[in-house]
């Protein structure tokens, strides 16, 4: 009712958590849960990890403009110390690489490769 979610590990700010357990699909059944919430809702997840993963969503061939713009803010919060937690729903659907990810394939992929990305 109060439109505030504690999300753990599930999503973060750009990101999502790793795949200890279950299967890409689950997760990504999860997201897309999460994602059907209203655009306002705000999202406290576990970690402030937004530099790091907005870094890797750069690295992908559908980053845009508006994304760019949006990372260059991120970056410049945290040269100053401040929180890029909370996030919302509304952030995320925009520019979480894993919620823009086709399906859950897609979306697989992208998680092997953030497994992997030093950036």
């Amino acid at each position: 009712d109060d439109a505030l979610a504690f999300v753990g590990d599930v999503i973060f700010a750009l990101g999502c958590g790793r795949l200890f357990e279950g299967t890409p699909q689950q997760m990504w059944d999860s997201l897309n849960r999460i994602a059907a919430w209203p655009e306002a809702t705000t999202l406290y997840c576990a970690h402030e990890y937004t530099a790091s993963n907005a870094r890797f969503a750069l690295s992908l061939p559908d980053a845009n403009d508006a994304l760019k713009a949006h990372a260059e803010a991120v970056f410049a919060a945290r040269e100053r110390g401040e929180a890029t937690v909370p996030t919302s729903v509304g952030i995320e659907r925009r520019f979480n690489p894993f919620l823009r990810a086709r399906d859950a394939a897609d979306f697989a992929e992208r998680r092997a490769l953030k497994d992997g990305f030093k950036g």
